[in-house]
């Protein structure tokens, strides 16, 4: 078993943009769920928007970890689709 259990990854949006980015990134999960069969994705925001902005986090986890191939299909979708960068992508395992 790859040691990766999940990888968390967030960014800013405008709130003007909420509606379209969130139609995007539902569209880009539900093609990485086709191709990563038991894929766990997840679409979150934090609670308060600060000067028009919201912080959004996308998860994702995987049974058999977070490869560097899975990595690079989202990170290439997410510019396909256009999302807001910068995107902070961050690793995290059990804890031991």
């Amino acid at each position: 078993m790859n040691e990766t259990a999940a990888l968390y990854v967030y960014y800013k949006v405008a709130a003007a943009q909420h509606a379209v980015c969130a139609v995007r990134v539902r569209r880009i999960q539900a093609q990485l769920l086709a191709t990563w069969p038991g894929l766990v994705c997840e679409l979150l925001q934090r609670p308060e928007a600060a000067a028009g902005v919201e912080t959004w986090m996308e998860a994702y986890r995987h049974a058999d970890g977070i490869t560097e191939t899975l990595i690079q299909d989202i990170d290439e979708a997410a510019a396909a689709e256009g999302l807001p960068a910068p995107r902070h992508g961050e690793r995290f395992v059990a804890l031991r």
